[in-house]
């Protein structure tokens, strides 16, 4: 993806430089008393100023745009004004001259090719007369001006198109994977990252003008850039909380994120005030240096973390750093009022996609990562650590569903209770360490007796219990039988030391309507009467 995005910007870049043609644009620095386009046109040479780009004045200003000379009369021109955006503005066209409103966001206006540029069609034999603009209303930014021969317009402009349809598709696809993401595993937060990637989806869309092919004649076209500030700005609040938590900052930083917090309670604030007036000079440049400073403060606490050896930072310097870069360059452009340069344009929505991108692999990564330490974590409080057998935490459990097994299928199923006998002197006379090795002893022993469907686990202490799948009293009497020569067989000796070891076991079969706990008390009572009875055998439950 990432060299797909690199060979369209350079495609871009290489098209807009090698086929925009100069075009003479000039100001006339007072208007006529009448304010006519016929006084306009009679204006003496030394009231009109050159200028750079159009830009918004204190007054409604007159404009003139020339191709500059040598353009091919044989073809039709395009003289393209880019980030026009809701700027009023009225054209005069050669030869007619007559007054016409044009607009990004007015269907009615008869565009060429897409709305990524405000384009105005010329004839081949009009291209070296002058196109007269009004200007009203607009923001502050400069709307640069170009022109090509009709054909070279298209064929960028398809480009344009290419690359905005690509950058959609893949925002639209993260933003649907982290939606999917905080459902499936839970993650809410993730729903923050999505509301940001939709936010971007919408400014990629007014941006380019798609929105006009998606809303139509809809009464929200006429609002489309407060639609644009609303969503962007909803969309930075909820990114920047989702990074506060992705980075851990409230934890590793709690001063900082309350500052963080501050600046986004800021911008909630100021929101309000960009829907009312989308053009508000105070609201739109805090939220451009509020830009800045939180993605410098995102990155400083990156850095530190990644210092500190956190992965998810690494993965946010490599992703959201690109997205960071481009969002302070594109912001500083608006800052010092100069628009977006070309590989600007094409830079900034291809550092979203990136960022994004990364951040969903980061996350999916995190996820995974916490789902094996939980797993790891439920396995080593369900084992044993010194016999490595499974222990009591999930005993209940698993013996219920053994007995609702039973019972439901009609099987056999036979449990015991298996005691070391005068294990606390052996722990006395040879110490723990030697304890300790007959308990792994008897554990190695048991896990060769019994097959990978029976329940085997340390009970607590000396005990052990087993329950033996699909076995009936024969049976088990059987494989408690063998278990308890093992073990005397066995445990004569022990690193060179006699330890004599051998263990009781007491044995009970499934009764209809047994329950857990009937069990092992039966099990447990059929113990002690084998230890009553002289240890290192065998008691069976015989009660009915």
């Amino acid at each position: 993806m990432i060299r797909v995005l690199c060979l369209c910007l350079a495609c871009c870049l290489f098209a807009s430089s090698a086929l925009a043609r100069d075009v003479e644009v000039m100001r006339l620095t007072s208007a006529p008393a009448d304010n006519t386009l016929a006084s306009v046109r009679t204006a003496e040479a030394t009231a009109w100023v050159e200028a750079d780009a159009i830009r918004k004045q204190e007054q409604p200003t007159w404009w003139r745009l020339q191709i500059a000379p040598g353009a091919d009369t044989s073809t039709e021109w395009i003289v393209a004004l880019k980030e026009t955006y809701d700027a009023e503005l009225v054209a005069y066209l050669p030869p007619e001259y007559r007054a016409q409103p044009i607009s990004i966001f007015d269907p009615a206006w008869q565009q060429i090719g897409s709305r990524h540029r405000l384009s105005l069609r010329l004839a081949g034999n009009d291209a070296s007369a002058p196109i007269y603009l009004q200007l009203f209303n607009g923001r502050q930014q400069p709307m640069q001006v170009s022109a090509a021969p009709l054909a070279d317009y298209i064929a960028v402009d398809l480009d344009r198109v290419r690359f905005t349809s690509m950058i959609l598709s893949a925002l639209l696809l993260l933003g649907v994977v982290a939606a999917v993401y905080s459902v499936a595993l839970r993650q809410w937060h993730l729903l923050l990252f999505g509301a940001w990637v939709m936010s971007a989806v919408i400014y990629v869309l007014v941006m380019s003008g798609e929105i006009v092919a998606l809303l139509g004649d809809s009464p929200l076209l006429r609002h489309a850039m407060r639609l644009l500030a609303l969503s962007i700005n909803l969309g930075m609040v909820a990114v920047y909380i989702f990074i506060i938590r992705f980075l851990s900052i409230r934890e590793h930083y709690p001063r900082l994120a309350r500052v963080m917090y501050t600046i986004l309670g800021v911008i909630v604030l100021l929101i309000g005030v960009s829907i009312l007036d989308p053009r508000t000079l105070i609201a739109n440049q805090f939220v451009n240096i509020a830009v800045v400073v939180l993605a410098l403060l995102s990155l400083g606490v990156a850095a530190g973390r990644a210092r500190a050896g956190s992965v998810h930072a690494w993965f946010f310097l490599g992703g959201w750093g690109c997205l960071t870069f481009a969002g302070m360059t594109r912001a500083m452009y608006f800052l010092q009022y100069r628009g977006t340069p070309d590989w600007l344009e094409i830079a900034h929505p291809s550092a979203q996609v990136l960022g994004a991108l990364v951040l969903v692999l980061a996350t999916a990564r995190a996820v995974r990562h916490a789902e094996r330490e939980l797993l790891m974590a439920r396995r080593v409080a369900a084992t044993d650590a010194l016999t490595r057998l499974p222990n009591r935490n999930q005993f209940d459990d698993d013996l219920a569903e053994l007995v609702q097994q039973a019972e439901e299928d009609d099987q056999q199923l036979s449990v015991m209770f298996l005691d070391l006998d005068h294990f606390k002197a052996i722990n006395d006379r040879h110490g723990h360490a030697i304890g300790d090795r007959c308990l792994v002893l008897v554990g190695n022993i048991l896990r060769r007796h019994v097959r990978a469907s029976d329940l085997i686990v340390r009970y607590g202490g000396e005990e052990f219990v087993l329950a033996l799948e699909g076995a009936g009293r024969e049976r088990g009497m059987a494989a408690a039988e063998e278990l308890r020569l093992a073990v005397e067989q066995e445990g004569r000796e022990i690193e060179g030391r006699a330890v004599h070891l051998t263990v009781s076991i007491g044995l009970t079969d499934y009764r209809a309507g047994d329950q857990v706990e009937s069990l092992l008390t039966r099990a447990d009572a059929a113990l002690y009467r084998a230890k009553r009875e002289g240890r290192n055998r065998l008691a069976v439950d015989l009660s009915t």
